[in-house]
């Protein structure tokens, strides 16, 4: 027979459940330590503004409190909005999902090759 009881099976789900409790605080608690801050200002995007192979690229800081999908940048093509996020490891864009960039500023440049000169809808 079993060594396993009720209560020793109890015992094992509630440290689990103990352990998946405590992990989400420990994740954050981590990515404040590390500088990973995605949602304000203090994260250090810089905006920009210039014209890249001819199409005006922009970069705007915003307050980051604008909910989910305000990262506390927002990137514009020819007055366009392009839709970027942050990855773990850096930032990926509609246009270039499965590549990787370190900035708002690198993605948003790749995301203009990738055009090769079609509008941003």
């Amino acid at each position: 027979m079993s060594d396993l009881t009720r209560r020793r099976m109890l015992g094992r789900t509630a440290a689990a459940a103990a352990g998946i409790v405590l992990a989400g605080p420990a994740a954050q608690a981590f990515a404040a330590e590390s500088g990973h801050d995605h949602h304000g200002n203090g994260s250090g995007h810089r905006p920009f503004d210039e014209i890249y192979e001819g199409r005006r690229i922009e970069g705007r800081l915003t307050s980051g409190s604008g909910g989910h999908h305000d990262f506390g940048i927002a990137v514009f093509v020819d007055g366009r909005p392009l839709h970027i996020m942050p990855r773990g490891n850096g930032w990926i864009s509609v246009m270039n999902h499965y590549e990787v960039f370190a900035s708002p500023y690198e993605v948003t440049r790749a995301a203009v090759r990738a055009l090769r000169g079609v509008n941003l809808v």
